[in-house]
């Protein structure tokens, strides 16, 4: 075959590749939810500007166009995009819609994923991460895994207190916007949500949510009860951290850590007087050293 031609044939190759990877992206959000559900997947909803967000272009560049991603999104997820362009035309409708979920979602800047159920519930947020798609997907697995036993994160005030009292803990209150608040997203993705922390929380703490958001309902009770621990406490923003005992008492505060699971864990083990988890595992290998 000549040079030209095969020259062609991979233009075309290339062509019809980007093509499909194209189409596997749903606009609509009805269509997407009616696929979710008929597949049994999550929904990763992509609002983006696709056309001059440098961030947007760069998870597309890094992350969405990879073999990897396009493998693992084939099997766990129906996707969709939800575009905000500046130069390319949408349609009228589209425009509506995407504008809709953006306020549905408290979307403040681009790109942001939220991680969806069948019928349209948020079970996590991301956004750009650095590290290719390998990184990418574990920071997605942990937004839309369900949360082990003993794990979860209570809501109710004096639920957590009996807990704490019962198990001899102290209640790890996290005041947060959580469908807005980047700061307190970013505590969620970097610590909140990875294994490190949620086996230190497991044996330490009790999780303890207390929410304020601006799109996502929440109950009548659940608003009072959160708006007068705020005040009660002084909280001045979010996200703040408190420590709390058994009786309601504070007895630490912190807040975003920069550094992962790693750091922030060292900063509430200070907070609380606790023996660094790190130093006792130091200490351990020590001691069996000189054991052995």
């Amino acid at each position: 075959m000549h040079t030209a031609a095969l020259a062609f044939v991979a233009s075309l190759t290339l062509t019809l590749a980007a093509t499909a990877q194209e189409s596997t992206w749903i606009t609509s959000f009805e269509d997407a939810k009616a696929a979710a559900k008929k597949e049994q997947k999550v929904i990763l909803a992509n609002f983006t500007g696709s056309d001059w967000c440098g961030w947007c272009i760069k998870l597309k560049d890094e992350v969405f166009s990879k073999p990897e991603f396009q493998a693992w999104a084939e099997k766990k997820v129906v996707l969709l995009e939800l575009d905000f362009p500046r130069k390319k035309e949408i349609s009228a409708d589209l425009k509506e819609q995407n504008a809709g979920l953006a306020k549905q979602f408290g979307i403040r800047g681009y790109p942001t994923i939220v991680m969806m159920d069948a019928d349209g519930k948020q079970l996590g947020q991301l956004g750009y991460k650095k590290g290719g798609p390998k990184a990418w997907i574990e920071a997605a697995e942990a937004q839309m895994a369900p949360k082990a036993d003993g794990d979860e994160w209570l809501t109710d005030y004096k639920q957590a207190l009996e807990k704490a009292k019962k198990e001899k803990k102290v209640v790890l209150a996290d005041f947060t916007g959580s469908d807005w608040c980047g700061w307190c997203i970013k505590l969620k993705d970097e610590v909140f949500s990875k294994p490190e922390f949620q086996e230190w929380a497991k044996e330490h703490v009790v999780l303890l949510e207390l929410d304020f958001p601006r799109n996502k309902p929440l109950s009548a009770e659940l608003k009072a009860q959160n708006e007068k621990l705020r005040d009660e406490f002084g909280i001045e923003g979010y996200p703040t951290i408190l420590f709390l005992d058994a009786k309601g008492k504070k007895v630490g505060q912190t807040g975003y850590v920069a550094g992962g699971p790693e750091k922030w864990i060292e900063a509430a083990e200070k907070e609380l007087g606790l023996k660094s988890t790190k130093k006792k595992g130091k200490d351990k290998d020590k001691k069996d050293k000189d054991n052995g």
